[in-house]
């Protein structure tokens, strides 16, 4: 048996965590009817800072540089074994995965793609999705290794996915959360 998911992407951070800058990314897993999505967190292991950084403690804000400012096209993926919204990541607090950002000085889209994360299934599964670029930074095209973290389940409203997962999930995302 297969089963039909979307995938969307809502926003990209670079996040200042005090000693590393780490890359997040959340994105929506959208039911085949449109009805349900649940909200996920891929979250970089980081990056060193510079010495001149770590010199310096005030706590840069988040940097977005990756954004929907409209729902954008779903791009479906089928998976061979069932899995419901809650279930993309195996563990509870973060599912080892790659995150591959491509972005270029021409296109004004970031195509992102999650690479060898094992579903509750124990399905290894791929799967890409798109965000548009605030400012072209090809510098930030590579492989990324991190975790996928399950942030919460929403009723899917294509004119509300602009905002993001809302309330508590909000601290993973900007917070020094892994």
């Amino acid at each position: 048996m297969s089963i039909l998911f979307r995938f969307n992407g809502q926003a990209c951070y670079e996040v200042d965590t005090g000693r590393l800058k780490k890359i997040r990314v959340v994105f929506g897993m959208i039911d085949e009817k449109r009805t349900s999505m649940a909200w996920y967190l891929f979250s970089s292991d980081g990056e060193a800072k510079s010495k001149r950084e770590l010199a310096n403690p005030d706590k840069m804000p988040p940097e977005q540089f990756g954004h929907r400012n409209e729902v954008g096209r779903d791009i479906p993926q089928t998976f061979n074994k069932k899995i419901g919204l809650d279930e993309l990541a195996i563990h509870a607090h973060g599912t080892r995965a790659t995150l591959t950002l491509e972005i270029s000085e021409t296109k004004r889209f970031i195509e992102c793609r999650i690479d060898r994360l094992m579903t509750k299934a124990k399905e290894v599964v791929t799967f890409p999705f798109g965000l548009q670029q605030y400012v072209s930074d090809p510098s930030r095209t590579r492989k990324i290794l991190g975790k996928v973290l399950f942030l919460e389940i929403a009723p899917f409203d294509a004119n509300q996915f602009t905002l993001g997962p809302l309330g508590k999930a909000q601290i993973f995302i900007f917070g020094p959360a892994s």
